[in-house]
């Protein structure tokens, strides 16, 4: 990556908007209605699907590499959260279902580190396939199912059979609205794709950076208070939340280079790798287990994996993509 670029993203109005929120959460109590909040966050979430899918039959297919490239990221989302609860009860003393729920957090993806990395390809020029915020929204789901799977057999409920106990799982992701949502955009806008591009711009796509703002000065209002749960995190914490996003960003780069030849969609597949849920995955954790601390898995990917992916990830993930495809070409 060009240094003028590097330089560029942290000048991004996302990178700032969260410092000021960080900034507003530590010296003022200022902060946004919840119900605002969340209208602003499926707004967003919609919207990424309305672009995916007004872009595909207009230049824009679904083509066989990119269906393998998705199915190949939900094979490890669906994997990745078995991996993650065996390293946590291994290298850190968090207690069972807290751990069920960092693990399927981290095998699910971070929608808001998606929307950053779209604006700093659409703000560079670097092409992507649009296809891959279907794919952002199909990856929400394996790692959530497979935390769920973990949560359920840790609670262990004698009076639900199997079947019941996946048919509540099924029914808990289904209401969830920011999952719905990126689905539901998709196919609005593949409905929509025939009508003039500059009316739908204007009339839907047109508030998206500025609400973006607003919703990253919120996330950094939450991250900076969270900072009284820092005394909860042991080291080997900490390192989890920032070891994993680097190795499963590293297995997307190397995987994905074998499928994609182009540099915007192999740095986009890393980077959902590596991020981690922190409004999906929490919302739908937080009423199938009263015992897990919020207070530990919240401030982990908000607090820290986010953060990271946003200031370090990005280049980092453009960067190895990059070089991986010239080694290729």
């Amino acid at each position: 990556m060009p240094m003028n670029a590097f330089i560029q993203l942290f000048m991004n109005p996302a990178i700032i908007s969260l410092g000021i929120g960080i900034l507003c959460g530590l010296y003022s109590s200022l902060s946004f209605p919840r119900i605002l909040m969340q209208a602003i966050s499926t707004y967003l979430i919609f919207t990424i699907g309305f672009k995916g899918g007004s872009c595909l039959g207009v230049g824009h297919e679904c083509t066989p590499p990119l269906i393998m490239l998705t199915l190949l990221g939900a094979l490890i989302g669906c994997i990745q959260p078995f991996i993650n609860y065996y390293i946590l009860k291994k290298t850190t003393a968090v207690d069972k279902e807290t751990a069920a729920v960092i693990a399927s957090e981290y095998g699910s993806i971070s929608i808001i580190t998606f929307i950053t990395a779209l604006n700093f390809l659409t703000e560079h020029s670097i092409p992507y396939d649009t296809f891959m915020s279907a794919t952002a929204g199909i990856l929400e789901l394996p790692g959530l199912f497979s935390g769920l799977l973990i949560l359920k057999k840790i609670q262990k409920r004698g009076d639900q059979s199997l079947y019941q106990s996946l048919i509540r799982i099924c029914k808990a992701i289904i209401s969830c609205k920011q999952i719905s949502s990126i689905f539901i955009g998709f196919l609005a806008g593949f409905l929509l794709r025939s009508y003039d591009i500059t009316q739908l711009n204007s009339t839907i796509i047109w508030p998206f950076n500025l609400l973006l703002i607003f919703f990253m000065i919120d996330i950094g209002i939450k991250i900076a208070q969270q900072k009284s749960s820092l005394h909860l995190f042991s080291p080997s914490l900490i390192a989890f939340a920032l070891y994993m996003p680097i190795i499963n960003g590293s297995i997307g780069i190397v995987i994905g280079s074998h499928i994609v030849t182009t540099t915007g969609t192999l740095f986009l597949f890393a980077l959902l790798l590596s991020s981690a849920s922190y409004i999906a995955v929490p919302a739908i954790m937080r009423g199938q287990t009263k015992t897990a601390k919020e207070a530990i898995y919240l401030p982990l990917s908000l607090g820290i994996t986010l953060p990271f992916n946003i200031l370090i990830g990005i280049p980092l993930y453009y960067y190895l993509a990059s070089y991986m495809l010239s080694l290729s070409a």
